[in-house]
Order: structure tokens, then sequence, then C-alpha cells
């Protein structure tokens, strides 16, 4: 195969993945949302129905005000990464492998950054 023949199968492959991808961020954008809803709804109702501290409500609607913040950030670099696969998938017939894999890259490390700490702290 001559190294077009490799460049063309490679932006293929790319191609997938960033299809691929861009549906896994929208499906966890998705379950983020609904995260984010019930936690609220839940902290609303504890609110609501008041509580003592014996019953541990306060404590249960911090947890769950910073699990809301959480899943903001989560959010927030979600529609990042969306913006930038929807910019990738617009200009797929100029796609450059290593810019693709470096944002991608960055991306990934963003979301990390943001679920490192729900999951040392969880």
């Amino acid at each position: 195969m001559t190294d077009n023949t490799h460049e063309q199968d490679g932006a293929a492959v790319l191609q997938r993945q960033v299809h691929y991808t861009a549906d896994l961020l929208r499906s966890l954008q998705e379950s983020i949302h609904r995260l984010r809803n019930a936690a609220e709804e839940l902290r609303e109702q504890l609110e609501t129905t008041g509580g003592d501290e014996a019953t541990g409500a306060r404590a249960q609607i911090s947890r769950l005000e910073g699990l809301i913040r959480d899943c903001q950030k989560v959010e927030k670099v979600i529609a990042e990464q969306s913006t930038e696969f929807a910019r990738m998938l617009k200009s797929e017939h100029e796609l450059d492998l290593g810019a693709a894999r470096a944002a991608v890259e960055c991306g990934l490390s963003r979301l990390r950054a943001a679920l490192a700490a729900e999951l040392l702290l969880g």
C-alpha cells in the first residue's frame, strides 16, 4: 500500500473513533444530566421535609450539593469536548491525525481531572 492509502485508512479509523467517542460523550452527558437532576430533586426534598441533625439531613444535603457541583464540572468538560468533536466532524476531510489525537488526549485529561476529586473523596 502507498503512504496515501495508509493515511486514508488512518483517517477512516480516526473518523469511526471520533463518531464513537462523540456518541459516548452524548450518552455520558445525558447520564450526568439525569444524575444532577435527581440529586437536585433529592436535595429539595430533604430541605422541604427538614429533619434535624440526628437524621443526618444536613450532611446528606451537603454531600448532594458536592455531587451536584461535580456533575456540573463534568457537564462543562463534556460540553467542551462535544464542541471540539463537532468541529472535528465538520472538517473530517481535513483531519490532522496528530492534532486530533492531541485534542482527544487533552480532553480526556481534563475529564479525568474533573472526576479525580470525586473518585478520591467518593
